[in-house]
């Protein structure tokens, strides 16, 4: 696809009389404006390699250790030096059935690091649990949470929490982070398929498909906090205090990849459902993606309002340009690791890299692309790394706070510095008006 000029109006004078002239911009078109060159430049400095990467997910943190996931079933612990196993498939609880390579879809530790959730995908569902069922056909399998103990060496005594239908080979979501009072956030995902606009359950509140999840593990209840998101599969709470944000990447389907933002406080607040768009709403008969509306086919059809009542703008989109596929990882925020950058994401397919060096409660955002380069400070793109293979970049933070990147095609990770700059926040070429919440 053609890069596109920003939205200008040129006045050129004739005569006694003046001419407007309008340049179409990216969302004249229906696409996202184009991601921007910059200066923004990463290091990357290994660390380790993940023991299995049949299907690794971002690792997470648990007290002092770093709890590298690999969704094929398996869950080890890293000391800064080696890695040590935790959970295999041959251990999981006996009460369970895992499917495929999303048995263990995500694990998150509680912030004194004594308790790790595992969120799995099994066929069978322990008794004596709540559940909730899809209303989509199709949902052949269950996300079934599950509470452990860890004393920082080993996981015991494993307590079913609740369990959730899925349909296993749609988007199954998989963001997990358990906050501040003991309650978890999960991003479910719409369980649908590509070349579709969500359908009616994204925007419909009565069910558990596409929506930020608020979990009691003390009785396994569930609270919606949020709906219309498509496929996150990681929740990042950051930084910590009063100011404390939900932050995340949403999947697009063939239009906007988005990075989305939220004040916690904002979203647990006692009789609000947040709306960030993904699906058919009943009210006004749209669905959304990005700032567009889309067709049944998830064809953009026009551009939405900015902003829009009752629906959150993202923080930044951005389109597949030249890609054939395209699909966000991320995102990580660092202030031991970044200076001008204030959200890190990437590209799962091709390993591109972004950045937005704005706060992120600040909408429409540009995006950048961030340069590379390795410990001898040569440039290196994540492709390379893996041989011209899919990299499928996830990104996350180690227990110190810093940045990081694993590769699932290699299972080597990273960690990431950003080099040289201004502070966090500072203009890195001349940008787009931001727009206010």
């Amino acid at each position: 696809m053609r890069r596109l000029m920003p939205s200008v109006m040129l006045a050129v004078v004739v005569a006694s009389f003046v001419t407007i002239i309008r340049i179409p911009s990216a969302q004249d078109q229906l696409v996202p404006d184009p991601v921007k060159p910059s200066d923004l430049q990463v290091r990357l400095d290994l660390v380790g390699r993940i023991p299995t990467n049949t299907n690794p997910t971002s690792p997470a943190v648990a007290g002092s250790a770093l709890l590298l996931i690999d969704q094929a079933g398996y869950i080890y612990r890293w000391d800064g030096a080696s890695s040590h196993d935790l959970l295999a498939p041959d251990s999981v609880p006996a009460d369970i059935s895992l499917v495929g390579v999303e048995g263990v879809l995500n694990a998150a530790a509680d912030p004194t690091g004594v308790s790790v959730y595992v969120m799995f995908t099994t066929y069978t569902v322990p008794s004596g649990i709540p559940r909730r069922i899809s209303p989509r056909p199709g949902a052949d399998a269950w996300h079934v949470l599950y509470q452990y103990d860890f004393d920082g060496t080993a996981l015991s005594n494993p307590k079913a929490i609740t369990a959730l239908q899925v349909r296993s080979d749609g988007h199954t979501g998989g963001g997990l982070i358990v906050l501040g009072d003991g309650s978890l956030l999960f991003a479910t995902g719409d369980n649908g398929d590509s070349f579709e606009d969500g359908r009616g359950y994204p925007q419909d509140a009565t069910n558990h498909l596409s929506k930020i999840l608020r979990i009691d593990p003390t009785d396994g209840s569930t609270q919606v906090v949020a709906l219309g998101v498509r496929n996150v599969q990681r929740l990042v709470v950051y930084p910590d205090g009063d100011q404390a944000c939900v932050d995340f990447a949403d999947i697009g389907g063939s239009l906007a990849e988005e990075i989305n933002s939220i004040f916690l406080t904002d979203l647990l607040a006692d009789g609000l459902t947040h709306n960030f768009g993904w699906g058919r709403n009943a009210i006004d008969g749209q669905a959304r993606e990005g700032t567009f509306y889309i067709d049944e086919s998830g064809r953009a059809v026009s551009v939405a309002p900015r902003p829009e009542p009752g629906v959150l703008q993202p923080v930044a989109q951005f389109g597949r340009e030249d890609a054939t596929l395209i699909a966000v990882s991320g995102p990580v925020s660092s202030t031991g690791s970044f200076s001008r950058i204030t959200s890190l994401f990437g590209d799962l397919p091709g390993g591109s890299v972004y950045g937005i060096t704005g706060s992120l409660q600040v909408t429409g955002q540009d995006v950048f692309r961030v340069n590379l380069v390795d410990s001898n400070l040569q440039p290196v793109t994540l492709l390379g790394l893996t041989g011209g293979q899919r990299p499928d970049p996830r990104f996350f933070n180690f227990p110190d706070g810093t940045a990081g990147v694993l590769l699932e095609r290699s299972g080597d990770f990273y960690r990431l510095t950003e080099l040289g700059g201004p502070p966090a926040g500072s203009r890195v070429t001349a940008a787009s008006p931001a727009r206010e919440r």
